[in-house]
């Protein structure tokens, strides 16, 4: 089964013996066949593949490199998981081979991007995946961007509720070059917020949270600025050729848009002081 989705503005191809049922979330994104610049291979066997070579093991995921290949044998609680193979020089196109009983769960709405490399293919492409809430202010889109519980998904309700913007995804983001600048673009899954919408707005602001009982902002530069994209972004470091390129595209993102720091609370306050930042620049 062949289906083929637009995500962060780059075509992506996965060819599955089937999709879970659940894939609500990925239907707003699916498009007619069309140049695909990312292709996934899935397939389900007894056995997965035996790979020669010294296997460095994680919490999530083991990888081993051989004959200029990357393998990573993933689990996300499957006993055996599956294992991808991709090219290190070419991260655009990926085989994965499931054990019995793991699909339904790595290819779930939720798992699916993760399960295929998604982020470290789209960075390759010049697009970055990171964990922001994602409003519409205006047409210009903003990116609130924090660890789990400092409230990502507060400010971006305080902004619905008095500045009249539109939350397109409560949880996750993309960034894409596209045309000569950067986007932010609506992705197909959101994590616990339930929020999310496939749209594409040209990229005002990133704003990385702190708590706070006084509201102050402001401007974030060098290596700050990207501290505080990478510490958001969901790629995984240890994959070889990764940091080069992520360090690379984040500082691109730092010389086209504006990065800043808020210490808030979470009341009208924070959004009054936001957005006199934003005017002022």
């Amino acid at each position: 089964m062949l289906r083929n989705y637009s995500v962060c503005g780059r075509g992506l191809r996965i060819n599955a013996p089937f999709f879970p049922a659940n894939s609500e979330n990925w239907e707003k994104f699916l498009v007619e066949s069309t140049k695909s610049d990312i292709t996934v291979e899935c397939k389900i066997s007894e056995n997965l593949p035996e790979i020669k070579g010294e296997w460095s093991e994680r919490e999530q995921s083991d990888y081993c490199i051989a004959e200029n290949v990357l393998y990573k044998r993933i689990y996300m609680g499957c006993a055996d998981g599956a294992v991808i193979k991709t090219a290190l020089n070419d991260f655009s196109k990926k085989k994965i081979t499931f054990a019995e009983g793991s699909f339904k769960t790595l290819m779930d709405e939720r798992y699916m991007w993760s399960t295929i490399g998604l982020a470290e293919s789209l960075l390759f492409l010049d697009s970055l995946l990171m964990h922001a809430s994602y409003i519409d202010a205006d047409g210009e889109a903003i990116l609130f961007t924090a660890p789990c519980g400092t409230g990502k998904s507060t400010q971006a309700e305080l902004w619905r509720k008095f500045a009249g913007a539109t939350v397109i995804n409560g949880d996750k983001a993309g960034v894409s070059y596209i045309d000569g600048r950067f986007y932010a673009c609506g992705v197909p899954f959101c994590g616990t917020s339930g929020i999310c919408e496939n749209k594409t707005l040209p990229l005002k602001a990133i704003v990385e949270l702190g708590q706070s009982k006084q509201n102050t902002v402001r401007r974030l530069t060098g290596l700050s600025g990207l501290q505080a994209v990478l510490g958001n972004t969901y790629i995984d470091m240890q994959t070889p050729g990764v940091p080069v390129r992520c360090v690379e595209l984040i500082n691109r993102i730092l010389n086209s848009v504006n990065i800043y720091h808020l210490d808030c609370t979470p009341d009208e306050r924070a959004v009054e002081t936001l957005k006199s930042a934003l005017k002022n620049e």
